[in-house]
């Protein structure tokens, strides 16, 4: 388990707006403090997020996270939950769980009631309020984990904590019960909170309030780690020099591993991209093709010589262009290629896998070049890794898409032979790993050219395209960008380390 402090101040963060104090000026980062809020990632990879402050745009952007599991919030106020809504352009693609008291989470329906409405726009997270047990007794089980609630008082407002594993998460207490206390004995790593050194606060505990509290465990954690301190606690490096063994403050960034009963601090891993993206807009098949044989032929080189692979995705239109795979039957063209040419068309035999094809203006092409041993996937991996990628980004447009059997790419009413037909064609070549060629996903393009053909090899075989299925042309922008952020995404989780 990977625990990793996302923010470690107050309300107010430091420096605080207007505020001339040394800390407030302090050189040092780790005196930058964001609304406090932690990510864990658990064994099986698992991403869980403790409150969702008006930070978490910028916390989620530092930290590259484009994914979130589940939400365990603490308690309602401004600095714990006012992030919520920056959460709706990773929360839309499927249902994310939040957890809390009943009473916070009615504080987020009224809040964000749209996303909770009956008829949700395009894009609306996915969110499902899940209530905790509030007699102070109940756990229950989380992405393969248990997570134990602690009640306790933030002044007058009763609140609630969590134990994961062996993990104890605290923020915001002033008062808690010898009974709720005991709950964090044996925990190996404590983020806590302490405002300020000493100085009384009527609903937030101090430094000495916390080294107060930490005997009382028969077994006291191997680190405990402060965290929404305001600017009126000393500074980072002050406090280092004066806490004892075990008790240190936690800062933004700060990542902590716990494996095999021993708790580390450990450097985030360094964010590696999964490609270089290219947007090559309307251009002719031959220079496409020419620039991926180019590109394909590098990284074949590069591993013939032992050196790291680049990858790229490459997305373009085309001019009205056939193409045909290698093993494509010609019967499948139901013209001469004289009239296709004396009509304006382009025509060419490829090595992708597949069967005859069309481009044009208003389809999608994408060309990934990538070397698959990269990323731990497969071909037959990889193509359904495309495929579900096209599948998740017609869920944005409400297209429900799926496969077909024995057939490669996405289809719309499967099973259904009146109505069934193919969105998006794919046809790849790979050699020693490294891919080429890609994908076709009709947009806003003119569906008539199919008729030349058999599509990929179906007769009478019938397309379609978002702007036929939704009845309108859409952004082609957006879904070029939408599509490059989902093969982002799902490609950069198979590489590792991963978050």
């Amino acid at each position: 388990m990977k625990v990793i402090l996302l923010g470690t101040g107050t309300s107010t963060a430091i420096p605080e707006v207007g505020c001339g104090c040394p800390v407030c000026h302090s050189g040092d980062p780790r005196d930058r403090r964001l609304r406090s809020s932690a990510l864990i990632i658990t064994d099986s990879g698992k991403r869980i997020l403790i409150d969702c402050g008006p930070d978490f745009h910028e916390q989620a952007v530092r930290l590259h996270l484009d994914r979130i599991d589940a939400i365990l919030l603490t308690h309602e106020h401004y600095d714990h939950t006012f992030g919520l809504d920056d959460v709706r352009t990773i929360a839309w693609r499927q249902e994310l769980p939040i957890y809390g008291q009943a009473r916070v989470l009615e504080t987020v329906r009224e809040r964000m009631h749209y996303a909770f409405g009956p008829n949700p726009y395009p894009g609306t997270p996915r969110l499902t309020l899940c209530p905790i047990d509030e007699d102070g007794e109940g756990s229950f089980e989380l992405l393969g984990e248990k997570v134990t609630p602690l009640f306790f008082d933030h002044g007058s407002l009763p609140i609630v904590g969590y134990r994961i594993g062996a993990f104890t998460y605290i923020t915001d207490m002033k008062t808690i019960s010898e009974s709720e206390w005991m709950k964090v004995d044996g925990s190996e790593l404590l983020v806590i909170n302490a405002l300020r050194y000493q100085r009384p606060h009527p609903s937030h505990q101090s430094i000495l309030d916390v080294e107060a509290l930490l005997p009382k465990l028969h077994h006291r954690p191997q680190l405990t780690l402060l965290t929404h301190l305001s600017h009126h606690a000393p500074s980072h490096q002050q406090l280092l020099s004066m806490l004892p063994e075990g008790l240190q403050p936690g800062y933004d960034g700060q990542c902590i591993t716990l494996c095999d009963g021993l708790v580390s601090e450990t450097p985030l891993p360094l964010y590696e991209e999964p490609f270089s993206y290219r947007d090559l807009g309307r251009i002719a098949y031959a220079e496409a093709w020419a620039m991926q044989k180019e590109l394909f032929d590098a990284q074949l080189q590069a591993k013939h010589e032992g050196l790291p692979t680049e990858s790229f995705l490459l997305f373009c239109e085309h001019n009205p262009v056939f193409t045909m795979g290698k093993h494509a039957d010609s019967a499948n063209v139901l013209m001469s290629l004289d009239v296709l040419r004396e009509s304006g068309y382009d025509f060419y035999e490829v090595e992708r896998g597949g069967d005859v094809t069309y481009h044009g203006p208003g389809q999608l092409t994408g060309y990934p070049i990538l070397d698959l041993e990269r990323f731990h996937l497969g071909l037959k991996s990889y193509i359904e890794l495309l495929e579900q990628s096209v599948i998740e980004l017609l869920k944005f447009y409400r297209i429900e898409a799926g496969l077909k059997d024995g057939a490669i790419g996405v289809w719309l009413d499967v099973g259904n032979p009146a109505l069934e037909r193919k969105i998006c064609a794919i046809g790849v070549k790979s050699s020693r790993y490294v891919t080429m060629h890609g994908f076709a996903l009709n947009v806003n393009n003119d569906l008539a050219p199919f008729q030349l053909i058999n599509p990929c090899g179906f007769k009478q075989g019938k397309v379609a395209s978002i702007a036929q299925e939704v009845g309108h042309e859409v952004d082609f922008t957006v879904v070029k960008h939408m599509l490059v952020s989902i093969l982002h995404r799902r490609l950069h989780e198979h590489l590792t380390p991963r978050y």
